[in-house]
């Protein structure tokens, strides 16, 4: 395995929000950003120089602001990352996401950020629905909403948005992808409601839509959006032609990328081994110390695990040749049942019809 051969992604990720979403586990501060985002991009850009040895000569190939709310820090500490790091570690085309509220949204703010070298939106839409808003804990209400879509004009962007929401109905999903598709929006990740552990709605008895209401949902938003010329890519994404999401296709095709920013997660390969580790959690202490922890080799079993979690979520397959690392013998073996049960694609790595509709079956297989 060349190390320089395999690509690299850069996840920053920036803490703050203004509420704690009940619905999220994310590492987040719902402090006053009060002037740390400076300080945090300095612990940053210290993070990545101290990772040379694990960036090995490569450049970022895409780099993802994440949080938190990322848009709550100031463009000028963005800024400062970005300046700092392109012309050694990042690529001239390098696709660059920020992730945005609509609280933060305006045409000046984007401006600005454009300025600043990104080049991609994430808007955190969720819904476009008042009930369903108030529902998810949100922030933000319906018009905000669609006042920092329609500021997303003609700008290389994508909306989330979740279903499965209590209170929702297959009516008033209809009614959310209806907005996205007028909007133009060339992106749409679309994530159904799960509720984890160590979140509020973990504690709360919640009423959410039935199994059939959301296998409605799922038909509607596959109708509805085909019909408007957007096409499933992976899972949770569906995309216009060309305006796929490189970023994430890095993690799926089992690329390398590097998390800095307080709680970050990176998957780092070299010729000896794969590891994955993250940052510590507290904002604080990342800032004085960007401490490792964490620290878990991939390989065997574990490794065909979190190849079949990955490879196995994009929609059309990939060539061998597509994957960014080495197919150990036992992943081929298990890959080989698959095939034989109809449930994974011959001539491609990849689900079959079937193996997609029940893709977490799927990848028992690998267990």
């Amino acid at each position: 395995m060349l190390l320089n051969k395999i690509p690299l992604s850069l996840y920053v990720h920036l803490p703050w929000c203004e509420t704690q979403c009940p619905y999220c586990d994310f590492s987040i501060t719902t402090d006053p950003v009060n002037g740390n985002d400076a300080r945090l991009a300095e612990a940053i850009l210290k993070d990545i120089n101290q990772s040379k040895d694990l960036i090995a000569g490569r450049k970022f190939k895409t780099i993802y602001f994440g949080g938190g709310t990322p848009s709550l820090a100031s463009t000028k500490s963005i800024k400062h990352i970005l300046d700092s790091i392109k012309d050694k570690f990042l690529y001239k085309e390098a696709e660059v996401t920020l992730e945005m509220n609509p609280n933060d949204v305006s045409g000046d703010r984007i401006d600005e950020l454009l300025m600043a070298g990104i080049n991609r939106i994430s808007l955190g839409i969720q819904s476009y629905s008042n009930k369903e808003l108030q529902a998810l804990g949100r922030n933000h209400d319906r018009e905000s909403g669609i006042k920092a879509t329609r500021a997303l004009e003609g700008i290389n962007s994508t909306i989330d948005l979740i279903y499965g929401i209590e209170k929702q109905t297959p009516k008033s999903f209809t009614t959310n992808l209806e907005k996205i598709i007028q909007s133009n929006i060339n992106h749409l990740s679309l994530y159904q409601l799960t509720i984890e552990p160590n979140t509020i709605f973990y504690k709360k008895e919640l009423e959410l839509p039935s199994e059939e209401e959301i296998e409605k949902i799922e038909l509607i938003a596959k109708n509805l959006l085909e019909k408007n010329g957007y096409k499933q890519y992976e899972v949770s994404s569906w995309s216009k032609p060309g305006y796929e999401s490189r970023h994430n296709m890095n993690y799926w095709q089992f690329g390398d990328f590097l998390g800095v920013g307080p709680g970050s997660h990176s998957k780092i390969s070299n010729e000896e081994r794969i590891i994955r580790f993250r940052k510590i959690k507290p904002l604080e202490g990342y800032i004085q110390n960007q401490r490792s922890t964490d620290l878990k080799n991939i390989a065997n079993n574990d490794l065909d695990i979190d190849l079949a979690m990955n490879l196995l979520r994009i929609k059309n397959g990939l060539q061998q040749q597509d994957v960014a690392t080495t197919l150990p013998a036992s992943f081929l073996k298990k890959y080989q049942r698959g095939v034989d049960e109809g449930l994974l694609l011959k001539d491609r790595i990849g689900a079959t019809q079937k193996g997609y509709q029940f893709l977490n079956e799927t990848i028992q297989l690998f267990f």
